[in-house]
């Protein structure tokens, strides 16, 4: 223990003392965010599809749309990043998240089952737009350095308010609390986050660039693939795994409430479960990928959350489903900080927000299918079957990982480069 305190001690002193006074402003308010961003997550995302399904009587192709949701947006990243292009990026981050987050606050108003889904589908959709340009803003502000580390604090400071949030907001919930009335204080704390993440100065300026089309904009993105077979072979196994990743995580809150039963606190549990793991999972992911690389952390990561359809499949009781949330929360903060610095890492110079926009694009065309294959998976096969499928699927994307790093290794030691895969 006291080695790990010293070590969480200098990393800190690491991370303030030897930072540029710019970047020490712009990660205290990004803190600031990240804290006002958990309470939102904490009590709104937390329960959604719990409420969605059991409280709202969601049906099933209801239900796949909420898990389709928040990919359908990205599939028009590259044409936000076409108007992004040449401006300052912050903008694009602060307005999305605070009418995406910010919608929240109008819940008193909503009455049926087709409002409450309108709602839940349509915010994240407009929070896709800010994508491409939050990775920007991540580029302008943090050191190559110290960017794992310093995007882990605030991933840690977002789950630690995430985990309590969700605590209290389930008790009250079975306790008789309005579940209106707490999405919308959710909401206030959303606009909040997108205020404090206005307040941060990218150093870096934007280069004028070269106007053209749209059209043009989206094809040269599009032949990254062509250009880049690093990055292609990435993307193509990514793509597989995320697919059925999607597959299983679109019939998690559905086979929790049919096949469980599970009530508002449970649910609570489950997510603070996940938040701890998550909150462990950034302590060691940051460091991880600084030594490391992101490819190594993306494929352990992987590897890691391909447990949780199995124990969604094997599960007798619903305190079994702990162990796919620490899972899960351990994976996807490493995934979270991997693929974004993954992106990076392969980006041409000033194109940070062009592979993004290509990296989202994919995720929303996986993202906008994959739940509408899960829902008549599960009524021919079953739930459990399904998640068997969704397994086999994961894993396949993971096997063509390892080709695709195996191959960056070769070719990066052909041209005498010294790459952390």
């Amino acid at each position: 223990m006291p080695s790990i305190v010293s070590r969480l001690r200098c990393s800190i002193l690491l991370r303030v003392g030897l930072l540029p006074e710019a970047t020490r402003t712009a990660w205290a308010w990004e803190l600031v965010s990240g804290a006002c961003a958990g309470v939102y997550t904490g009590s709104v995302w937390t329960f959604a599809g719990r409420i969605a399904r059991a409280d709202m009587h969601a049906t099933g192709v209801q239900m796949g749309w909420f898990a389709a949701a928040p990919a359908v947006g990205y599939v028009f990243a590259t044409v936000w990043a076409r108007q992004m292009e040449g401006r300052s990026k912050l903008p694009f981050v602060y307005w999305t998240w605070l009418i995406a987050r910010g919608l929240f606050i109008l819940t008193p108003a909503i009455r049926t089952r087709d409002q409450y889904i309108l709602l839940v589908c349509i915010t994240p959709i407009i929070f896709s737009i800010s994508s491409p340009a939050y990775t920007a803003v991540m580029k302008d502000i943090y050191p190559d350095a110290y960017r794992g580390r310093l995007m882990s604090a605030v991933r840690i400071v977002l789950n630690v308010v995430t985990f309590g949030s969700a605590l209290i907001v389930g008790r009250l919930l079975d306790a008789g609390v309005d579940w209106r009335t707490v999405f919308c204080g959710g909401g206030v704390f959303g606009a909040l986050s997108a205020w404090a993440f206005s307040r941060i100065r990218p150093v870096a300026m934007d280069e004028p660039v070269e106007a053209i089309s749209t059209r043009a904009f989206v094809l040269d993105t599009f032949a990254i693939l062509k250009r880049n077979p690093a990055y292609r072979w990435f993307t193509a196994s990514v793509f597989v795994y995320g697919f059925g990743n999607l597959i299983a995580a679109t019939l998690y809150p559905v086979y929790q409430v049919d096949r469980f039963h599970i009530t508002n606190t449970e649910v609570a549990n489950l997510q603070n479960v996940g938040a701890v793991s998550t909150i462990v999972g950034f302590f060691f992911w940051g460091s991880f990928m600084d030594r490391r690389g992101p490819l190594a952390t993306v494929f352990l990561s992987i590897l890691i959350i391909c447990a949780m359809p199995i124990v969604y499949a094997s599960a007798p009781s619903v305190e079994y489903l702990r162990w796919a949330a620490a899972a899960g929360g351990i994976a996807l903060s490493g995934i979270e900080l991997g693929y974004l610095n993954t992106t990076l890492f392969f980006s041409e110079p000033g194109r940070a927000a062009q592979y993004q926009a290509l990296h989202s694009s994919l995720f929303g065309i996986r993202g906008s299918i994959a739940p509408h294959v899960a829902i008549p998976l599960m009524e021919r096969f079953g739930a459990q079957r399904t998640f068997w499928i969704a397994e086999v699927i994961m894993l396949v994307g993971l096997l063509l990982q390892v080709a695709s790093m195996n191959g960056y290794r070769r070719r990066a030691s052909m041209d005498g480069e010294d790459v952390p895969v």
